[in-house]
C-alpha cells in the first residue's frame, strides 16, 4: 500500500479507467434516462408554450440547474458504493492505490467529468429541441441555452459547492447518502440558528422580551458608522466570498480524512 499523501497520475489513471470499466452500462442508462425525459418534459412544456408563447427563456435555466444540481447531488452520492457491503469496501479500501488517489479519482468523476458532460448533453438538448421547436412555431426559436452565460457559469459553481458537501456525505455514510446527507444539513442549520439565538440572547439581553427579540440590535444599541457601514454594504459580500472559496475545499478536506480514516 502506497502513502496516503502521494499522488501517481498512472494509479489515478488507472482507478478512472477501472471505474467507468465497472460503472459505464449504468452511466449510459443514466444520460439516456436524462435525455429521454428532458425530451418528455419540453414536449409537453413546448406544445404548450407554442400557444402561450411564455416562458422559453426560463425552460433551459430551470431544467439545466435540476439536472445538474439535483442529478448530479445523487450521482455523487453514490461515489462511495462499494461502502454498501463489508466486502467490497474491504476490497476498495485495499486497492494498491493512496488514500488521495482513491478520493480524487471519485472526485474528478463527480466533480468535472459529470458537469461537463451534462452541460454537453443539456447543450445538444437544447440545439435539437430549438430545431423542432421552429418547425412547429413557423420559424419562431425556442430560447437555447447559452453555453458560456452567466447563469450557466453561477449554476457550475452552485454544483461544485453542493457536491463537495455531497461527497462527504457519501465518505461518512454508507448507505441512502443523499438523504441522511441532507438531514446532517437541516440539523447542522438547526444547530447554528440555536447558537446564534443563544449568543444574541448573551450579548444583547435588553432587546429580549421573554422568548422573543422586541427589537433589532441597532434599536437597542449604539454602534459606530464604520461597523454599520460594513454590516450592509461589506458583509454580504464577504459572507458570499466565503461561500464560494472556503466551503468546496473545507469539505473536500474533511472527506478525505474520513476517508483515510476508513483505511486505517
Amino acid at each position: 500500500m502506497q502513502a496516503n499523501n502521494t499522488f501517481d497520475p498512472r494509479r489515478f489513471w488507472l482507478l478512472l479507467k477501472e471505474e467507468f470499466r465497472i460503472e459505464y452500462k449504468r452511466y449510459l442508462l443514466g444520460l439516456g434516462v436524462v435525455f429521454g425525459g428532458l425530451l418528455m418534459i419540453w414536449w409537453a412544456n413546448g406544445l404548450n408554450n407554442i400557444v402561450q408563447e411564455r416562458q422559453l427563456k426560463e425552460f433551459h435555466y430551470i431544467w439545466f440547474a435540476i439536472v445538474l444540481i439535483g442529478g448530479g447531488s445523487f450521482f455523487t452520492s453514490l461515489a462511495y458504493t462499494q461502502f454498501g457491503t463489508k466486502p467490497t469496501r474491504l476490497f476498495y479500501l485495499n486497492l494498491p492505490a493512496s488514500t488521495l488517489e482513491k478520493f480524487s479519482a471519485k472526485w474528478f468523476v463527480t466533480a468535472i467529468i459529470y458537469p461537463i458532460v451534462i452541460w454537453g448533453l443539456y447543450l445538444v438538448f437544447s440545439w435539437l429541441v430549438n430545431k423542432i421547436h421552429i418547425g412547429y412555431t413557423d420559424g419562431k426559436p425556442f430560447t437555447t441555452l447559452p453555453a458560456f452565460g452567466t447563469v450557466t457559469w453561477m449554476f457550475m459553481k452552485i454544483y461544485l459547492v453542493v457536491q463537495s458537501i455531497v461527497l462527504l456525505g457519501a465518505v461518512v455514510f454508507h448507505r441512502y447518502a443523499i438523504f441522511k446527507t441532507a438531514f446532517s444539513i437541516l440539523v447542522l442549520q438547526a444547530f447554528l440558528v440555536l447558537f446564534v439565538y443563544i449568543c444574541s440572547r448573551i450579548i444583547f439581553p435588553e432587546m429580549f422580551v421573554g422568548w422573543s427579540a422586541s427589537a433589532p440590535p441597532d434599536q437597542v444599541y449604539s454602534f459606530t458608522d464604520a461597523f454599520k457601514t460594513f454590516v450592509e454594504e461589506r458583509m454580504e459580500g464577504v459572507l458570499e466570498r466565503i461561500f464560494w472559496i472556503a466551503v468546496a475545499p473545507i469539505m473536500l478536506i474533511i472527506g478525505f480524512f474520513k476517508l483515510k480514516e476508513k483505511e486505517v
